[in-house]
């Protein structure tokens, strides 16, 4: 019976490793190997300097930057195809002149957001809404918080018919905050989520072990992904991924310096704040598992977009951009349609009755991971049980 129970043992550990084994991601094998190149260099011909705001146009026309320092908050909208620029938007609502545009959203209806921190860091933050075309102001949203704070991070989800702008704020208030935009000129808290006072937004000191909020990412699901600082690094040290409703915990994954964090078809790219040593992280979406990095190897990087399946990837310090090659991913096969099988007369014929619960469909693939799992599995299994065996004899 002893011997038995170690054998039983045994066999679930093994269970749970191969269990392990296979949740490597869809494209895996697409998104590794990419090489990235200089697209853009910017250092010294701008009016500004420090490119720490980044995003791309979702049609894949513009990619968008937001300097830290110049003689006024600026967001240049630049061709992503020439990388050239080819206009800017200045934020000249701050009673205080020199406000930090620190965080950049787009949507596919044509509009920019811009997250703007005072120049002092103190008592509010804003955002602005503009037109993609020209960066023409629609409207700008003051938002009152008390102590140092600042912003760090935006980004955009449309679902059901309705458009949403998240962004954090950092230092004093770690906070995510949820706008419904969907109505451009009038945009309201959403007030089903978060946790904070009449809703709206997440207090994320009081739910998370966080110091600080770098930038985040909202997926097609309502998922939220950010960079964080826990306490453990300069700027960051954790990517986290929270739950719809912003307060539920699901997953984390350590990243010396995270900063950048952007959506990849079912893949998460985080890239850091390490000089000329900061790298570009593949990850899983679902549990945040790393897959691959890159070297960066020019300075600073705040942030990624994805444009026509390249990675553009924002320097801050020189100011330039990175592109990737361009990733392949297979094409998907539709299912082939379902054909009736000739009837076999002889199979027709036969008396034996229809096994309860059977189906007509077929059994669904097995993975090769899965396979190769299963073979160990039992390969382990077998080997464990010959060995209980001669020992017994």
């Amino acid at each position: 019976m002893k011997k038995f129970s170690r054998l039983l043992t045994i066999i679930l550990s093994v269970m749970m490793i191969a269990a392990c084994t296979v949740s490597a991601g869809k494209y895996d094998d697409a998104v590794t190997g990419l090489t990235f190149t200089e697209f853009a260099y910017y250092d010294g011909e701008m009016d500004a300097a420090g490119m720490r705001a980044f995003t791309v146009d979702p049609s894949g026309k513009y990619y968008y930057g937001g300097f830290l320092n110049g003689s006024a908050p600026t967001v240049y909208q630049f061709d992503a195809a020439t990388g050239k620029e080819v206009c800017s938007y200045v934020f000249n609502e701050d009673e205080d002149p020199g406000a930090y545009i620190k965080a950049i959203a787009a949507d596919t209806r044509g509009y920019v957001y811009m997250g703007v921190a005072n120049k002092a860091n103190n008592g509010a933050v804003y955002f602005a809404i503009c037109k993609e075309q020209g960066l023409q102001e629609i409207k700008w949203v003051k938002i009152e918080i008390e102590g140092k704070v600042g912003v760090n991070g935006a980004d955009i989800l449309e679902k059901d018919g309705k458009v949403y702008l998240y962004f954090v704020t950092n230092y004093d208030s770690d906070r995510i905050y949820c706008y419904d935009v969907t109505d451009v000129n009038n945009p309201v808290l959403n007030t089903s989520f978060g946790n904070g006072a009449g809703g709206g937004y997440v207090d994320l000191a009081n739910t998370f072990p966080i110091t600080d909020c770098n930038n985040i990412c909202v997926s097609a699901d309502g998922m939220i992904y950010m960079a964080a600082n826990t306490g453990k690094g300069s700027k960051g040290d954790t990517v986290i991924k929270i739950d719809y409703t912003g307060t539920g915990y699901m997953y984390d994954h350590a990243v010396d310096e995270c900063f950048g964090v952007t959506a990849l078809r079912g893949y998460l790219v985080v890239t850091t704040y390490q000089s000329d040593g900061s790298l570009i992280y593949i990850l899983n979406q679902e549990d945040l598992s790393e897959v691959t990095h890159y070297e960066g190897n020019l300075g600073n990087l705040p942030q990624a977009g994805v444009i026509n399946d390249r990675l553009y990837v924002a320097s801050q310090g020189p100011d330039a951009v990175l592109v990737s090659n361009q990733i392949v991913f297979p094409v998907e096969e539709e299912p082939a349609p379902d054909v009736p099988a000739a009837e076999d007369d002889a199979a027709a014929d036969t008396d034996a009755p229809a096994a309860e619960g059977s189906t007509d469909a077929a059994p669904a693939p097995t993975s090769p991971k899965t396979a190769d799992a299963g073979i160990v599995l039992a390969a382990v299994v077998m080997a464990c049980a010959a060995a209980v065996v001669t020992k017994k004899h």
